[in-house]
């Protein structure tokens, strides 16, 4: 995952607004069914909501895994702990990341080139190799992945920011500001912040669609959620013994939703791109 460029402004229009309205309102969609749906569906967890393995029907939509659970439920009770961890481990690491690379870029000097040398060092990992060992050694609890996945991407919001700010260290409000006898901290927050917001908001949606991404690889390979909590990943890993068998129903439905909700958040993260940068 990569950090977003920061691009000149792009017209405003119908077109424009749709590409964002669109996914996005998918995306509402998503987080909807998968806050409310499970109080309307068959606990997630019940081995015996319908005949092992059996495929969707009327009854269960999704069909029913091999250890009688309901796919459907499972499918959007995994969407609330995927969007959850996702969204608080990219709203950690976008708290913590924008205001240290802002500050660093209007700064200058030692703090700059300190920060920059700790992203620097971050980055020089694989990040999904380093989310693996960092798991790996803190164990696969819900609030280790969520640390993991925000301290990944600290660094990266440090560099988005510091590249955004830098330009607009001599920018007329600015200067402005520093006649005034604002404080490096007031400038950092009543000025230079709110100038990055369009890019930061961009650069969030596409962390999410990462942290997804990551949470399923992470489940997929055992070291993520586990059994019996539904997660996206780790059905689809339980889902793969059975394909070959004709059970595709068991990886498929929570691959689309993988597929359906990243989409979703990048498209909006393009859109958001599109729409503007920094002013």
């Amino acid at each position: 995952m990569t950090a977003l460029d920061v691009r000149p402004a792009a017209r405003r229009g119908p077109v424009a607004r749709w590409r964002i309205l669109v996914p996005a309102a998918g995306l509402a969609v998503i987080a909807l069914v998968s806050l409310v749906g499970p109080f309307f569906l068959v606990d997630p967890l019940d081995v015996g909501a319908g005949e092992p393995l059996s495929g969707p029907s009327g009854a269960h939509l999704f069909g029913v895994d091999q250890y009688g659970m309901d796919v459907l439920s499972r499918v959007v009770s995994a969407g609330r702990i995927d969007l959850l961890l996702a969204l608080s481990a990219s709203a950690i690491a976008l708290v913590a990341g924008i205001p240290l690379g802002a500050f660093a870029g209007y700064r200058g000097g030692a703090w700059d080139q300190g920060l920059l040398r700790v992203a620097e060092s971050f980055q020089a990992f694989p990040t999904m190799l380093l989310a693996m060992g960092v798991t790996l050694a803190l164990g696969p609890s819900l609030p280790n992945l969520v640390a993991v996945i925000a301290v990944v991407n600290i660094p990266l919001y440090m560099r988005l920011a510091r590249s955004a700010v830098i330009p607009l260290r001599e920018a007329d409000f600015v200067l402005a500001a520093r006649c005034a006898g604002r404080s490096t901290f007031q400038i950092v927050r009543q000025h230079i912040v709110p100038n990055i917001a369009q890019v930061a908001i961009a650069q969030f949606s596409v962390t999410c669609a990462w942290a997804i991404q990551v949470l399923a690889g992470l489940s997929f390979i055992g070291i993520g959620v586990r059994m019996p909590t539904a997660e996206w990943g780790s059905m689809i890993r339980q889902g793969t013994d059975h394909m070959v068998t004709g059970q595709w129903w068991l990886s498929v439905f929570p691959g689309l939703a993988i597929l359906l909700t990243v989409l979703a958040l990048n498209q909006i993260a393009a859109a958001a791109r599109r729409w503007g940068g920094p002013s």
